[in-house]
């Protein structure tokens, strides 16, 4: 009956009839789990109390990318970057391709490691849009809007391992295993570097290289005031300090991030009430529901079924349990979403009593290995459903075809990283 109920649950979610709320589908399923008995109302409550923090957490993060978004913030952030090394007339621009995709590395990855990869895609997909506005050729692959918008949608994810709130993922994990801020980066740092360098190699070889030579676009047009610009950027660096500090006094993260997103709010000339109107609250309620169905799913039998794997793989030699996992972690993510496989694996892990290496290992998997379906993430439906709104598809052959090169290098690089770190203690 748990299976039946998640994966009728998952189809809701995924195909939306009637434009059904993923929200609703992911409570209905809870209900129905605790309705056959596959849950308990007391386990229930123990799951809300496990993810209520994580979830608002990226609640607050994405409220504050599209307060940002809103105010120009990334539009001007482009501007100032892009517009120090391209040469313009006419209100065109024009650079080296090799130089621009150096910049929107930069951009990209700090985007995404501050405001998380749901907050990411929000923002980097309309800034896109907005620098190549002057796009008039039919699209495809080759065409530099569609080439870096799959860069931007697949370096949302890729980036979102160094910090912890960088991914919901990692929140979610961290708050189970009670990871400290500190100890979380020095752990995944390394692997996030390995894992940037390899993205950006593989989106060079495959993709950047057969753009034209020198790239033209407009600058968006939004200006923002330098005094409004640098608040901003103080509040981002401010997000994990902040976040580091609660966690010293044993405060919950998601106040701090939820204070930050008020801020953030006020700071808007007009449509602060527009905007909180805006913020995705459904989130929580889908988190909770999902990770309800999940928790009955994990009971009938599947923890059994991954424990027995982690103990097969953690007999291994070092290098290869690490990519075991993290490659179990990307099939299974890829066919039930990140967000029910993450939470499995690590009861899985917990269960088992793995090392903490394994554990990011996990996680390297869950949020690398995502991509390799489009179902993968809710950050992968954001960016599907905000280039079919705006009249860019990219079809399934073109996506497995990239994914599959993209998601396996990368997550190969991060895991390198992560057992390079563990062997040197680096």
């Amino acid at each position: 009956m748990a299976f039946a109920i998640f994966a009728i649950s998952m189809a809701l979610i995924y195909t939306r009839p009637f434009g059904l709320p993923v929200w609703a589908s992911a409570v209905a399923g809870a209900i129905a789990a605790m309705m056959f008995g596959v849950v308990s109302v007391s386990s229930a409550f123990g799951v809300l109390a496990m993810v209520w923090d994580s979830t608002l957490v990226l609640v607050g993060l994405i409220i504050i990318a599209m307060a940002f978004e809103q105010m120009g913030f990334f539009d001007a952030l482009a501007g100032r970057i892009i517009g120090k090394f391209a040469k313009g007339s006419g209100g065109i621009y024009r650079i080296a391709t090799l130089k621009f995709f150096a910049l929107m590395m930069g951009l990209g990855l700090f985007v995404a490691t501050f405001l998380a990869n749901d907050g990411a895609i929000l923002v980097l997909t309309p800034l896109v849009f907005a620098l190549f506005s002057n796009t008039k050729d039919e699209l495809s692959i080759t065409t530099p809007l569609v080439a870096f918008l799959l860069f931007f949608g697949f370096l949302s994810d890729f980036g979102s391992n160094a910090l912890i709130i960088s991914n919901l993922t990692n929140i979610i994990t961290a708050k189970l295993f009670n990871l400290s801020f500190k100890e979380y980066f020095e752990a995944m740092v390394l692997a996030q570097i390995f894992a940037f360098i390899a993205a950006c190699g593989l989106f060079w070889l495959v993709l950047a290289r057969r753009l034209p030579a020198v790239l033209e676009f407009k600058l968006p047009a939004r200006r923002i005031g330098s005094g409004r610009f640098l608040a901003c950027l103080f509040l981002l660096i401010l997000l994990p300090i902040g976040s580091m500090i609660f966690e010293e006094m044993e405060l919950p993260i998601s106040l701090f991030i939820l204070l930050v997103a008020l801020i953030s709010i006020m700071m808007q000339d007009s449509g602060k009430f527009a905007l909180f109107k805006r913020a995705p609250f459904g989130v929580v309620v889908f988190s909770v529901g999902l990770f309800v169905m999940v928790y009955g799913v994990g009971m009938a039998g599947i923890l059994e079924f991954l424990r027995q794997n982690i103990q097969m793989l953690a007999g291994l030699d070092r290098f290869s349990s690490l990519l075991g996992i993290a490659l179990g972690s990307s099939i299974g993510s890829a066919l039930i979403n990140n967000l029910p496989m993450v939470m499995l694996g690590d009861l899985a892990l917990r269960d088992f009593g793995a090392d903490m290496g394994l554990i990011y290992a996990h996680l390297l998997g869950c949020n690398i290995g995502s991509k390799l379906t489009p179902i993968g993430s809710l950050a992968t439906l954001l960016w599907l459903a905000n280039l079919k709104l705006r009249g860019v598809k990219i079809s399934l052959l073109d996506y497995f075809k990239f994914t599959f090169i993209f998601s396996l290098g990368v997550l190969f690089a991060a895991v390198l990283g992560l057992w390079i770190g563990e062997s040197f203690d680096i």
